[in-house]
């Protein structure tokens, strides 16, 4: 590194390329699909200790020309919180997380109640999602979030922060009362919702493009309680995969759109998973190497393991209060789709809002240890059309197609649509700039594979965008609309239409862009706000690189295999269910 000298001026950790626990300290989720692609590979990365190491982190950057990517908790599946080249990568994941009685009093708290009935709550943004979660059960407290345990809260705010509640509450991200942020001049700023002279900013930050327009410190969101909700109730059931089992449950769904006034109070998500094959002899992959964090550390270094399964959450959150009584019927028609299966949580009695949003949450790094190919798509087809071209009877057969060629699939469908929905209300003159808040339905489709079934995983999804998103006759959505907290390309100015909702918002935002960041500081790499369109060939993502091997022996029945795993006994040292880690 002797052509990029790091000055000597950071009381936070400095790791620089070919250090000896680079590779450790580089790795995050896109890593081992984006290795080819050279752009998880930050030239030097900085741990900042506090504020001072941040702002000389951007300063030097500044006056050296080159830029700074930063992240939080590595979960960009893209790897847009990464960079490659001369460029820095700020990792924030353990800078903002610290208790009260630790932090300097200069600086905000990183968690703190700011009224006496606990319903604003000031936190930093590296706390994870689990943490966060956890603290507000404390004072039972809640709001909508997403899934993923060891997600950080500062992407996750600034992509929105979907999540199960989506219809019932919206996104994280509504709940923002203001936010804290270090921009490309060294200034540190409080920018408040209702304040005219931060709008440009909240609305950026907000649904802009993750880190594009500053570093992001603290945020301040406004919280819900627990008493509210006196009879809210959920479902948390796990059921063997059968096509025809799916097929139904996502029936239900398509049932929930064609009712444009379903009660707001119900959240509906599918999940479809399965433990992949054993790694082959002798072939350690680039995951295993470096993601040592997750629930193996937390209950005695047990392998957490889980047959083909459908993985069912229903949540009805009593938006009234005590003038509603509740009703099982529609999480009756549920369970009528779904078949035997086995529920962890019963809508039969009262469970707190509090409780229920820990128990949606995923205790897993990564669904698995493999490179991936990632799609999210967001549709806003109502049910005439979905009917009209057999959508659940061709996303089942996509799936059984998957299967049949060994790959490994993460896939989950969510209901957010309605004119009740808070999703769809809370969008309505909002003041951040998150798309597509006409959305009914998500679906999300990871195909992770073996390296030597690279070439079906890419097919595969070139298939499903072919047939599925993007045209007239296409089976889900017409539109291909996309989320950044999903996103799937590496040069968001190419493809800018699929993310904003209009031509005229993605120009704002790169206006505002060009104002705070004129020098670019924050465009460490293609998918930044506001860059000319990549001259290039459409690239097929995914690595392909991984040490081959010879095709796994399948697994035994899958449904033997699910009920084999409902009887296991939690014994220390052995692998037990997904199921049996989650919150009870």
């Amino acid at each position: 590194m002797s052509d990029f000298p790091i000055p000597d001026i950071f009381k936070g950790k400095v790791i620089k390329r070919g250090d000896a626990d680079y590779e450790q300290q580089s790795y995050q989720y896109a890593s081992s699909s984006y290795l080819e692609e050279d752009i998880v590979r930050p030239a030097v990365i900085i741990q900042p200790a506090d504020d001072d190491d941040v702002i000389k982190a951007i300063k030097y950057a500044s006056d050296n020309k080159i830029a700074v990517a930063v992240r939080t908790g590595g979960h960009q599946y893209c790897g847009a919180s990464s960079t490659s080249g001369k460029n820095i990568q700020l990792d924030l994941s353990q800078t903002y997380n610290k208790d009260p009685i630790q932090f300097p009093t200069k600086d905000p708290k990183d968690f703190n109640w700011e009224n006496e009935d606990c319903t604003l709550v000031t936190f930093g943004v590296s706390y994870s999602l689990g943490d966060f979660n956890a603290k507000l059960r404390d004072k039972n407290r809640f709001v909508p979030h997403g899934q993923c345990k060891y997600v950080n809260l500062g992407g996750h705010v600034q992509t929105g922060g979907y999540g199960m509640l989506g219809r019932s509450f919206g996104l994280l991200s509504d709940y923002v009362e203001k936010f804290r942020i270090i921009t490309a001049d060294g200034q540190i700023r409080w920018i408040e919702k209702n304040n005219n002279e931060d709008k440009d900013l909240f609305f950026a930050v907000l649904g802009g493009s993750p880190g594009n327009f500053g570093v992001i410190t603290h945020v301040t969101l406004r919280v819900f309680k627990d008493e509210d909700h006196r009879n809210s109730r959920g479902l948390r059931a796990a059921y063997p995969y059968n096509s025809k089992s799916l097929k139904a449950l996502l029936d239900v769904m398509v049932e929930m759109v064609e009712d444009e006034n379903f009660p707001a109070d119900y959240d509906y998500c599918v999940t479809v998973l399965e433990t992949p094959p054993a790694i082959f002899p002798n072939e350690i992959s680039y995951d295993q190497r470096f993601n040592n964090k997750g629930t193996p550390q937390e209950v005695g270094q047990q392998q957490i393991v889980w047959p083909r399964s459908i993985v069912v959450f229903v949540q009805w959150a009593n938006l009234q209060g005590d003038t509603q009584t509740y009703n099982p019927a529609f999480i009756n028609k549920i369970r009528k789709a779904a078949g035997q299966g086995i529920e962890v949580v019963s809508d039969n009695i009262h469970t707190p809002m509090s409780t229920l949003t820990g128990h949606w949450i995923v205790p897993i790094t990564r669904e698995f240890d493999l490179p991936y190919i990632k799609r999210v798509y967001a549709s806003n087809s109502n049910a005439e059309r979905l009917k009209k071209f057999k959508w659940t009877n061709w996303v089942v057969d996509r799936i059984d197609n998957a299967y049949k060629q060994n790959l490994n699939l993460s896939v989950q469908v969510q209901h957010f649509g309605g004119s009740n929905s808070l999703y769809f209300k809370n969008g309505n003159n909002s003041p951040t700039s998150f798309s597509w808040r006409d959305t009914n339905l998500g679906w999300t489709n990871d195909a992770f594979y073996h390296a030597h079934l690279y070439e079906e995983a890419v097919t595969w999804q070139e298939e499903n965008d072919k047939e599925g998103v993007g045209n007239p006759k296409a089976k889900f959505s017409e539109q291909d609309h996309r989320v950044l907290w999903g996103s799937f390309d590496l040069d968001l100015s190419s493809n800018h239409q699929y993310y904003y909702d209009s031509e005229e918002k993605y120009q704002r935002l790169c206006q505002i862009k060009n104002h705070y960041d004129p020098l670019g500081v924050f465009t460490p790499n293609r998918f930044c706000i506001g860059l000319p369109p990549e001259d290039k060939q459409p690239r097929r993502i995914g690595f392909a690189g991984l040490k081959k091997g010879t095709i796994p022996e399948p697994h035994k029945n899958h449904e033997e295999k699910f009920w084999e795993m409902v009887s296991m006994e939690k014994v220390f040292g052995k692998p037990i269910p997904l199921w049996h880690t989650w919150r009870t």
